[in-house]
């Protein structure tokens, strides 16, 4: 343990063509007649041996508290036990990094539930409103800054998904365009279907087209440039091998396996809003959200488990009680402590499935999961006392290699905030290094990247 301190019927729609995740960049100018060929060529980037899927980036929400000593993990930095709450994480667990010991800073406006809440993804502090003297969190949240950054070449910037979140108050959104501009999410799975995929056109035929369109263009610019390398002097042949360096690159990448993309035949049928089909929705809902980064129509997604003051009742676990109320049970009652704990399992199954989701979905020489970062927060420490640390936080994937997994990381009272200027790091923002308006402090998580 490292310390840091420092289906149903289907909407009609008119279809259009399965979105291209293909940038094209004219990178051959200044080498003669291949020039001309250069918009034809599909290039990731320009750099020679640099050809990289794309990062994207989840945020999920479970409310009401956890129970630390039964998440906390057990062991040192790497070799760590996990916990009862974090056990069906374990497959995962070379891709997983648990955060132990981090604040979210309250400041200002609001009761805990409140301020947790506004600040989970923004770092900021409440405006005035109208919600017991509270208003919206005032600054964008970090899927959105994300977003911002990364989301313009993808059909949707980002898509915000939600079940049983409820109307809109500080206590329901979580997710911010910008200081007091709140984004709702899409509770019903069906509507999050119709949006996303009812105007999709998968054609098998149309994608193993495109990929001969594509070989026969790079072998013709690769004859073209290979000619040219005996009719110039040393440093133009050296430009011309950079840019057939590339080629290759873009070869390697083209004959491996990809993403498949396709529509998703999911029965979608259930009442979304029926306390006893929050299981079933939260798993469409992740079906979808998977679905969308496959068919690279977005790049940032969010996904908002009920909301915070959440009284779901776990009837599938054999609860009776609401969550909230369940939750500001004493530390003495061993029923709360018990119940709460396998309340955070089936959280912790339900990211399971989520991992196991993008794990199953080829990408390049590995997988979605190893180019997605997936972070799971929540708005409080521990519910009966609304404490705001140690929050709990756990980062899942590879992020193309920004993210070094198998690792559980404890801090003294670090405000959260630098972990979010760590996931906008870990984005390619690498310029960036405060965040929100809780934390003085510039840099991200020591030790995390």
């Amino acid at each position: 343990m490292t310390n840091h301190r420092n289906n149903t019927p289907r909407a009609t729609a008119p279809r259009r063509p399965l979105h291209r995740a293909f940038s094209r960049r004219a990178f051959l100018g200044g080498v003669g007649s291949a020039a001309a060929l250069a918009p034809f060529v599909p290039v990731l980037d320009s750099e020679a041996g640099q050809v990289q899927p794309p990062k994207r980036l989840i945020v999920l929400f479970s409310p009401n508290g956890t129970i630390h000593e039964n998440w906390a993990p057990q062991g040192g930095e790497s070799d760590f036990t996990l916990s009862t709450i974090l056990a069906p994480l374990e497959p995962h667990r070379d891709r997983l990094v648990v955060l132990d010991g981090l604040e979210v800073i309250r400041q200002g406006l609001g009761d805990g539930h409140q301020m947790g809440m506004g600040s989970l993804w923004t770092g900021s502090k409440l405006m005035p409103g109208s919600f017991s003297g509270a208003g919206y969190a005032g600054h964008a949240s970090v899927d959105q800054v994300v977003a911002n950054a990364i989301g313009n070449e993808t059909a949707y910037k980002s898509l915000e998904f939600g079940v049983q979140t409820g109307g809109a108050n500080v206590w329901t959104r979580m997710s911010y365009a910008a200081a007091n501009q709140p984004l709702p999410p899409e509770d019903n799975p069906q509507a999050m279907f119709d949006r996303i995929f009812s105007a999709l056109d998968v054609d098998p035929a149309g994608v193993e087209k495109l990929a001969a369109e594509r070989k026969s263009v790079i072998d013709l610019v690769k004859g073209d440039l290979e000619s040219l390398q005996s009719r110039y002097g040393a440093d133009d042949r050296i430009k011309v091998e950079k840019h057939l360096d590339a080629i290759r690159a873009i070869e390697i990448r083209n004959g491996a396996a990809a993403p498949v993309c396709d529509v998703p035949d999911l029965d979608l049928s259930m009442d979304p809003s029926a306390n006893d089909n929050f299981p079933v929705v939260v798993q469409r809902q992740i079906d979808l959200m998977v679905m969308a980064m496959a068919c690279d129509l977005t790049r940032v997604a969010s996904l908002q488990c009920s909301r915070s003051v959440s009284s779901t009742v776990f009837s599938w676990l054999g609860q009776s009680t609401g969550h909230h109320a369940l939750s500001h049970l004493g530390d003495g009652d061993p029923t709360m402590v018990q119940q709460m704990t396998n309340v955070n399992i089936w959280y912790a199954e339900q990211v399971r499935y989520l991992l196991d989701a993008l794990a199953a979905v080829p990408e390049g020489d590995g997988t979605l999961l190893d180019n997605t970062l997936v972070v799971w927060g929540n708005e409080l420490a521990r519910g009966n006392s609304h404490s705001n640390r140690p929050v709990p936080f756990v980062l899942a994937g590879g992020v193309g290699g920004a993210m070094q997994g198998g690792r559980y990381l404890t801090y003294d009272r670090v405000a959260h905030n630098r972990m979010l200027v760590s996931i906008c790091q870990m984005m390619g923002m690498t310029d960036l290094d405060t965040f929100g308006d809780n934390d003085p402090a510039s840099g991200g998580l020591v030790g995390l990247t």
